[in-house]
């Protein structure tokens, strides 16, 4: 039986995989595409995967986004599916996930839902462009996690949320039924189309390039307020760095993009303390089989 430090392992490089036949498609495609998250914090201090770390995160303008929905599955290899989240009546995620259909990886709480199961994974996430204005783009964050956890907790039950998601999306005990009450009342993707719609407002009234700004629409990043003032200019180009056996792409702006995401700029002595807390990032939470597809397990009573 493999340990969890060679199950990660193996993950890894079956992600790496997955992102090299996607490095492959956005260039043919001509299509920007950038490292993201524990991705880029991988890359400046390990020239590769954060050891615990078993996905790899990838963010696209979304003009570029968008294309590679449309016009990626013609060229990808058979074996690599795209699953979208804002899609789904179950995902609880809403961007898409570029995966190994010959591999299974699914979290457990999707377990009940087999049109979400995908083998091993990249995620891509959009980037949109945004107001000027600081307090619109404060309050277009603050609708957007509103109707983001709204959609979670329409899903999967306020307890899917974290206490502090919570306590945030309801005030007091009595608030907090009746909202819980009124989610429910709603249709079940409701919510998603809602963020969806958002989103698409958003893009057509914020072009990603004629924009100063930009957002990232996604959970918990209304209660990260260095995100709201996250620079368009940070993504104009990028440094190519090794990673693992490749290279991959860090935007231009990455110090600004880190700071915007973790308040600071991660570095070998803050990696110290998560090092020693670090466990394993998904798989403690998920059925994985690396070596049966998704659509066995899918296709089981």
């Amino acid at each position: 039986m493999e340990s969890d430090i060679e199950e990660i392992k193996r993950i890894q490089d079956l992600a790496l995989n997955v992102y090299k036949e996607f490095v492959k498609a956005c260039d043919s495609l001509g299509l920007r595409y950038y490292s993201s998250g524990g991705t880029t914090v991988g890359a400046l201090l390990y020239q590769g995967f954060i050891p615990w770390d078993d996905d790899l995160d990838i963010n696209m303008p979304r003009p570029d986004y968008e294309r590679f929905k449309r016009e990626a599955p013609a060229i990808l290899p058979s074996w690599l599916g795209i699953m979208d989240g804002l899609e789904s009546d179950h995902a609880d995620y809403h961007f898409i996930k570029l995966h190994d259909k010959r591999t299974t990886y699914v979290s457990n709480i999707l377990l009940r839902f087999p049109e979400c199961y995908t083998g091993v994974f990249i995620d891509i996430e959009p980037i949109d462009g945004a107001p000027d204005a600081l307090e619109q783009r404060r309050s277009w964050y603050k609708t957007v996690e509103k109707l983001y956890c709204y959609d979670l907790v329409r899903k999967f039950g306020k307890t899917y949320l974290y206490p502090d998601t919570i306590a945030w999306l309801y005030p007091n005990r009595i608030r907090r039924a009746l909202a819980y009450a009124w989610i429910q009342m709603h249709p079940l993707k409701y919510y998603a189309k809602q963020y969806a719609s958002r989103l698409a407002t958003m893009r057509q009234s914020h072009d990603f390039d004629d924009s100063t700004y930009v957002t990232f629409p996604r959970y918990g990043m209304y209660r990260s307020r260095n995100f709201w003032k996250t620079l368009k200019s940070s993504w104009d180009s990028y440094t190519a760095v090794p990673f693992e056996d490749t290279t991959i792409r860090l935007p231009i702006g990455y110090e600004n993009i880190l700071t915007s995401q973790y308040g600071f700029v991660p570095n070998a002595q803050t990696q110290v303390r998560y090092e020693a807390e670090a466990d394993s990032h998904h798989i403690a939470n998920a059925l994985v089989d690396l070596d049966k597809p998704c659509s066995y397990y899918q296709q089981r009573p």
